[in-house]
C-alpha cells in the first residue's frame, strides 16, 4: 500500500514539474514575443521619424564631398607639391623644353639638386652647386670648383664665367642663399650673371620630370 502511495506521489511530482516547465516556457515565449513586438514598433517609429532622402539633400551632400576633395587637392599643391611646365633647354638633358616638372615644397634644397626657383618674376629650373659657406670658382679648363675641389658631376659640363658680369670669383655663398647653375653651361643666365638666389625663392627639389614632347 505504501509503495503504491509513493509511486502515485512520484507521478504527481513529475506531472507538477512538467506543468511548471510548460508554464515557464509559455511565459518565456510571451516575453520574447512582447520584446519582438516592441522592437518592431520601435523600428516603425524610427522609419517614420527618418526624413526621406530628397534630391536637394543628395545635391548638398555631393557638393560638400566635392568641396572637401577640392580643398584637399588645393592644400597638397599649395604646400606640398609644386607643378610647372619647363620652358627652354637651359637644363638639358636633365630637363627639356616642355617637360612637366613636379617639386616637393616641404624639402629644403641640397647640393646637386635640380630645383625650381623664382628670379626676376620668372620661374626657372637650375641645379644647386653651392649653399651657405661654399666657395665657388672655375678653373681655366672649365672645371667647376667647390671649396677648391673639382665638383663631382655625372657629366662634365665646361663651365666658364659670364661675360660682362660684375660677380667676382672665387665667390663665397652668403647665409640663406644658393648658387645655381644651368646644366647647359653655355647658357650663363644663372648665378654667374645675377648672383645667388634666396632660399625663400626656391620652391623645392624636383622629384619627378614627365616628358611631354609629342603629346
Amino acid at each position: 500500500m505504501d509503495s503504491q502511495i509513493k509511486k502515485q506521489e512520484e507521478k504527481d511530482n513529475v506531472v507538477t514539474e512538467e506543468l511548471e516547465s510548460s508554464q515557464e516556457l509559455e511565459s518565456s515565449e510571451e516575453t520574447e514575443s512582447k520584446e519582438d513586438t516592441k522592437a518592431f514598433d520601435n523600428l516603425k517609429k524610427e522609419k517614420k521619424q527618418r526624413k526621406p532622402v530628397t534630391t536637394k539633400r543628395l545635391v548638398v551632400s555631393f557638393l560638400i564631398k566635392l568641396f572637401v576633395i577640392a580643398a584637399a587637392i588645393w592644400i597638397v599643391f599649395a604646400f606640398v607639391l609644386g607643378v610647372t611646365i619647363n620652358h627652354g633647354n637651359s637644363m638639358h638633358p636633365a630637363v627639356n623644353d616642355g617637360d612637366l616638372v613636379i617639386v616637393l615644397r616641404l624639402q629644403r634644397p641640397y647640393l646637386n639638386a635640380v630645383v625650381l626657383y623664382r628670379q626676376d618674376g620668372k620661374t626657372r629650373t637650375g641645379r644647386v652647386v653651392g649653399l651657405s659657406g661654399n666657395v665657388i670658382d672655375f678653373s681655366e679648363n672649365g672645371e667647376l670648383l667647390i671649396d677648391g675641389s673639382i665638383a663631382s658631376e655625372d657629366v662634365f659640363y665646361p663651365t666658364h664665367r659670364a661675360e660682362d658680369s660684375e660677380i667676382q670669383f672665387p665667390y663665397k655663398v652668403e647665409e640663406g642663399r644658393a648658387f645655381i647653375l644651368n646644366d647647359y653651361r653655355e647658357d650663363t643666365n644663372d648665378s654667374r650673371s645675377f648672383g645667388t638666389v634666396s632660399l625663400d625663392d626656391i620652391d623645392g627639389p624636383v622629384i619627378l620630370t614627365i616628358r611631354r614632347r609629342g603629346f
